[in-house]
């Protein structure tokens, strides 16, 4: 994933494709190859690290920056990046609840952005959130509710919270767990949160590695109803490893069903597997779905906490010193156990994509797959529209972009709602 050739004395996250952009532009009409479904009408953001005054120690800390198309029509509208102009980095994803658009970092409150991506500011629910948010919220298909955590160096180490569909946080549970782990995402079903208590623990926020692999402080998975109090989570205890990811999970018999990216350590590649939680005889049952190194997982959101066939992820290759050399797209088939890949060549790197639906009724894969991808070679990136049923097929679409979009963390594409 490295970009051209840059002086060895910097830091991966100053060179190549993942050094930031020096200013904000905005460009309208676009230049499509292929054709864009008619379909498509919205915007896709993506956020990421790009230091503003001067360079950020550690590439998770660089300030945020949006970048967004519009699409409308069957054409590209415009590209604009802007920076989250707030005190908080607020750099690592967007989504949209009670009309707002909230950029997260999951040590700080959200902030609100526009449309257009100017920043409005910081969101503490009317004061109910003291602390970060987690950058993996959830937004329950059914309620409209907006489901997430907290955690922090201090006790409560983990508080959950519920916002209502308009937005007015209504429930905030502390969770009692043994020290400050790094919980970076966790899950829902219809009707409980899923959370993950793993061996990777804090040791300080702005640490070169803040995180560490602690071979004494177990792993479990712990289940709590969605309005129950902190203290009726039940803990399944699992063998130790590290869950940065989830993609999804659901209920089904007398069982919780856990899809993530699983890695066994800290340091080891992550693979997609399958927690199954039997809830009356208190086991865990796990498997592997894969043995191919991916991270980023994706699901159709309409099934967030329902049964999902689908998964989409970032396949990572051929790591030298824990950074990839190739990526692909990868779509598993759960059902299967069979998975596609898109491979956009040798010198071209995909980030993470999204699954944009058709139609609000259509199909769990009657859509498209959307994300950026980055031309080593023209030193430039592209927008690129893929068949989410036909994944290996060529695009249907490729926006080129008027200027390098740095890698970046996690975007979402937010459809008109007319």
């Amino acid at each position: 994933m490295t970009g051209p050739s840059s002086p060895e004395t910097l830091p991966f996250h100053l060179t190549g494709n993942f050094a930031p952009v020096p200013d904000e532009i905005t460009v309208h009409d676009l230049d499509v190859t292929g054709t864009l479904p008619p379909e498509l009408a919205g915007t896709y953001v993506r956020n990421g690290p790009n230091p503003r005054n001067g360079p950020s120690p550690t590439w998770f800390l660089g300030q945020g920056m949006l970048h967004g198309v519009r699409i409308e029509g069957g054409r590209a509208r415009w590209y604009r990046n802007r920076w989250i102009d707030a005190p908080t980095t607020s750099n690592t994803n967007i989504v949209r609840h009670a009309g707002r658009l909230l950029a997260l970092v999951e040590t700080a409150p959200p902030v609100v952005v526009t449309r257009e991506l100017a920043t409005v500011g910081a969101l503490d629910f009317a004061g109910g959130l003291t602390r970060g948010m987690t950058a993996h919220p959830k937004i329950c298909p059914s309620t409209g509710e907006l489901l997430f955590f907290a955690y922090g160096l201090q006790a409560p180490f983990v508080t959950y919270y519920r916002a209502n569909a308009s937005g007015e946080l209504v429930q905030s549970e502390p969770i009692e767990v043994g020290s400050p782990t790094y919980m970076h995402d966790f899950a829902i079903t219809r009707r409980y949160a899923v959370f993950l208590d793993l061996p990777v623990l804090f040791h300080g926020w702005r640490t070169p590695v803040p995180i560490q692999w602690s071979d004494d402080y177990g792993a479990r998975i712990g289940v709590l109803p969605r309005d129950g109090r902190g203290d009726q989570v039940r803990w399944f205890a699992i063998a130790p490893c590290s869950v940065v990811h989830t993609a999804n999970a659901y209920e089904e018999g007398g069982t919780i069903v856990l899809d993530v990216m699983r890695a066994s350590t800290l340091d080891a590649p992550s693979r997609l597997h399958r927690y199954t939680v039997d809830l009356e005889e208190g086991v865990v049952h796990e498997a592997a779905l894969d043995a191919l190194h991916a991270e980023f997982p994706r699901i159709d959101d309409r099934r967030t906490g329902s049964a999902h066939r689908y998964v989409y992820a970032l396949e990572l290759r051929n790591l030298v010193n824990g950074i990839p050399t190739h990526t692909a797209l990868r779509k598993y088939d759960v059902a299967t156990g069979r998975s596609t890949v898109h491979d956009f060549g040798p010198d071209r790197f995909p980030g993470e994509c999204v699954f944009v639906p058709r139609t609000p009724g259509s199909d769990e894969d009657d859509g498209y797959a959307i994300g950026y991808v980055y031309d080593r070679r023209r030193n430039a990136s592209d927008l690129v529209v893929l068949d989410a049923a036909d994944f290996a097929a060529p695009a249907l679409a490729t926006i080129a972009l008027p200027r390098r979009v740095p890698f970046g963390i996690h975007g979402s594409w937010f459809p008109d709602l007319g």
